[in-house]
């Protein structure tokens, strides 16, 4: 007896992520980036609060951009060597297109907890990235504290319930990086007997 694997489950078992550094021209162009966007729209959302948006980079505010990481990096790191700083400020130019992605987490809500919001965050995300690799593309997420600073929250107007949660670069793979193992069924399955 054989299995008929789906498309999209082929699709989502392959995906992977990119290497920033390694992403090319061509990247999306603007109707194939609304589609990815708008497939992230269709992430889970408890209660339809939609907690998340997507800003695009423009190529024109890249070198702000820029100047907003070499920022963030210093408020983390009071004495940082210039290489430091230009592996931060490179971020900014890394792939022909870049998205932000933002959660806006209302923490009070007095229905859907905060992590079911941050739930519809990661969903949107994964959503993102399985439309970029089915359009053709690679995608490299970053995050991490440097998203977390004044310089950045600042630099990108946050609201006080708003978290920049991670820049995705976007492109066209020159190189992939060795794929990571996953972790097998067992460790992330078992049967609950109460």
């Amino acid at each position: 007896m054989s299995v008929t694997v789906h498309p999209l489950y082929a699709g989502l078992m392959a995906r992977r992520s990119g290497n920033a550094r390694a992403l090319a021209a061509p990247g999306p162009d603007e109707m194939t980036l609304q589609a990815i966007v708008k497939a992230g729209a269709q992430a889970p959302d408890h209660g339809r609060l939609v907690p998340f948006r997507f800003l695009r980079i423009a190529d024109a505010a890249r070198p702000r951009l820029a100047d907003l990481l070499e920022a963030s990096s210093r408020e983390l790191q009071q004495e940082i060597a210039a290489p430091e700083i230009e592996r931060a400020r490179e971020k900014a130019h890394q792939g022909p297109e870049i998205l932000t992605l933002i959660g806006r987490i209302d923490a009070a809500h007095p229905k859907i907890t905060a992590s079911d919001q941050w739930l519809a965050v990661g969903c949107a995300l994964e959503n993102v990235l399985l439309a970029v690799q089915a359009a053709g593309f690679a995608a490299a997420v970053r995050s991490g504290k440097f998203l977390e600073t004044k310089a950045m929250r600042e630099g990108f107007a946050l609201g006080e319930n708003e978290h920049l949660t991670c820049l995705i670069a976007i492109g066209t793979p020159t190189d992939w990086p060795p794929a990571k193992p996953k972790p097998e069924l067992d460790r992330v399955f078992a049967v609950w007997n109460g």
